[in-house]
């Protein structure tokens, strides 16, 4: 039985401001507090214990204002640039786990979130100059005196995410799902090649992990220091590179960095939101699993060679820490800047390598089908992955797991 619910206040820690007022349970008044660092944390009471399986209805108005500049966790919540990133702008539902009610407060690395899926059902009133982007489906659209109407309904989804700006939009079908790239419209040609990417990284997962759950996937471009961040139906990648014609200082092509970036984002899909764990403690389980399953991306669509080509990528990050043999399997919170990158995305998708290597890659392809067929919309642990990895290779898989992820 549950005497209290929490809630997290995001925008508190993303250089925004969230503000709550009117919160009833079931019509009635509740009691509530704030806490936590800058007021992120949000506990409702509840009048009478909430027995396993009964349901409440809470209600709560909120307004945020959004920061006008790039700030913490690469600019998620920011109005800049013409463009408006809205991300965990909402009072969020906590997780109940193993320890009670998950308040975990985020890291200014990594992603802040922890989530259950949920359904959602946005309505949005906006400028009719703007294009907007959002989670799931667009229904119910209306324009009137200079504004536009859009109810947008998502789910199961870990998240509800929202972009706005003045885009051009290219798009295609891929099976069942119509994938749409929006841009600037100088920027056009980025546009087309992150969708032409997106649909041969659809193909690829989809056949090695199970089908795509959703109809749509839309690819934004704004302003994020981030080279792309992953959202429930929505990927975003950062404005600089998809000026496909430069290149960073180092000499490489920013069609490159677009192509590895948006597979990386679309494999994200699956493990954040189909197969969901907890972010801040365990974020090798999505991150490096997910940049394993780029490499293989490579693999499918340009053979072995290049795939292997592509994979020194995760040896280089390696190596900004001497490759050192730190634990992939640590919180955010244990990994300085440096550190964060190099193992969880660097020694983490070696480690998933040396795994399939161990097991063999049928047996490791199978057991990957498996593992996201057995999650899909649920939770994953370190625990989780390794026992089920165990029954599909029929062996143990202590010293290997002792060597690379636990502490």
């Amino acid at each position: 039985p549950l005497d209290e619910v929490y809630f997290h206040l995001y925008p508190n820690l993303l250089d925004s401001r969230i503000e709550v007022s009117d919160v009833t349970v079931d019509g009635a008044a509740a009691e509530t507090e704030i806490s936590g660092a800058n007021r992120s944390i949000l506990r409702v009471g509840l009048p009478e214990p909430l027995a396993p399986g009964a349901t409440t209805a809470i209600s709560l108005d909120f307004r945020t204002d959004v920061a006008t500049e790039i700030g913490r966790n690469y600019g998620v919540l920011a109005a800049y640039e013409g463009i408006l990133a809205l991300a965990h702008f909402f009072p969020q539902l906590s997780v109940y786990d193993a320890t009670g009610w998950n308040t975990a407060e985020a890291d200014i690395q990594g992603d802040p979130t922890y989530s259950d899926a949920a359904y959602y059902m946005v309505r949005v009133t906006a400028p009719d100059n703007v294009t907007l982007v959002g989670s799931g489906i667009g229904i119910d659209t209306a324009e009137a005196d200079g504004t536009q109407s859009v109810t947008f309904v998502a789910g199961p989804a870990r998240d509800f995410y929202l972009a706005a700006g003045d885009f051009i939009a290219v798009r295609e079908r891929v099976g069942e799902t119509t994938i749409t790239s929006y841009a600037p419209s100088d920027l056009e040609p980025g546009a087309r090649q992150a969708l032409d990417v997106a649909g041969e990284a659809l193909l690829s997962f989809s056949e090695r992990l199970g089908p795509y759950p959703s109809t749509e996937l839309d690819i934004v471009t704004t302003p994020t220091p981030a080279l792309g961040i992953e959202y429930p139906g929505v990927i975003v990648g950062t404005l600089r590179m998809y000026d496909v014609e430069a290149s960073t200082q180092a000499g490489v092509p920013y069609s490159a960095i677009l192509e590895s970036t948006t597979a990386h984002e679309v494999g994200h899909q699956w493990f954040y939101n189909l197969i969901g764990n907890d972010q801040l403690d365990e974020p090798w389980l999505d991150e490096a699993v997910v940049s394993y399953a780029t490499y293989r991306y490579y693999v499918d669509r340009y053979g072995q060679a290049a795939g292997d080509q592509y994979f020194e990528n995760f040896n280089g990050r390696w190596a900004r820490v001497e490759a050192e043999p730190i634990p992939i399997g640590l919180p955010v919170t244990a990994y300085d800047e440096t550190e964060y990158g190099a193992i969880v995305y660097g020694r983490g998708p070696v480690f998933v390598r040396e795994l399939e290597e161990t097991m063999g890659r049928e047996a490791f392809d199978t057991f990957m089908r498996d593992y996201s067929a057995a999650f899909r919309w649920g939770t994953s642990t370190t625990a989780a992955f390794r026992a089920m990895a165990e029954e599909h290779c029929d062996c143990d898989l202590g010293s290997l797991f002792e060597a690379w992820v636990y502490r």
